[in-house]
C-alpha cells in the first residue's frame, strides 16, 4: 500500500501518465482497477466509504493499492484520529480516559497506545525500552511474536 496525495482525479491523470513511481523497483506505475470498498471511521460518529486506486508496475508486476493521505494501511479509522490518541497519549492521558473522551473502543485505542513502546507512561516520564516490557510467554503480544516462523 501506498500513500498518495490528492484527489481520485489527480491520482488518474499520475497514472496514465506515468509519473507515479513503484515503491519497489522505481518503475512507473500504471491504473489497475480498484481495491475493494472500504468504510473509514473519521471521528465520533462520522464515517466515509472510500474504494482506493490500484496500480501495477509494468517492470517488476506488483501491485499497490493507492491510499489516501488521510488513511493508514489497515486501521479503519482516519489517520487524524489515530494522530489525536497518541497525541493524548504523550500529554500522559490513559487509554480508558482518552477513549471515552473520543467515544471510541478502548481495546482499541489501547491497541494503538501499546504499539508504540517509547510512549512515556506519565508527562515527563523517560520512556522505557523495549526490553523492559513484560516478556512473560503468558503475554499475548510475545506470543504472537513466538509464534512467527524465523
Amino acid at each position: 500500500m501506498r500513500a498518495v496525495s490528492g484527489n481520485g482525479a489527480a491520482v488518474d491523470r499520475a497514472l496514465h501518465a506515468g509519473t507515479l513511481a513503484c515503491p519497489r523497483c522505481g518503475e512507473a506505475l500504471r491504473p489497475w482497477g480498484r481495491a475493494r470498498p472500504r468504510t473509514i471511521r473519521m471521528g465520533t460518529a462520522a464515517q466515509r466509504t472510500v474504494q482506493p486506486r490500484r496500480a501495477r508496475c509494468g517492470s517488476c508486476g506488483t501491485t499497490h493499492v493507492l491510499l489516501p493521505e488521510w488513511m493508514l494501511p489497515r486501521r479503519a479509522y482516519a489517520a487524524r484520529v489515530v494522530a489525536n490518541v497518541l497525541a493524548a497519549r504523550s500529554r500522559g492521558i490513559g487509554y480508558r480516559r482518552i477513549a471515552r473522551r473520543m467515544r471510541l473502543p478502548a481495546a482499541t485505542v489501547r491497541d494503538w497506545v501499546h504499539a508504540l513502546p517509547y510512549l512515556p507512561l506519565h508527562h515527563g516520564a523517560e520512556p522505557a525500552p523495549v526490553a523492559a516490557r513484560n516478556t512473560s510467554p503468558r503475554h499475548p503480544a510475545d506470543m504472537r511474536l513466538s509464534a512467527r516462523p524465523p
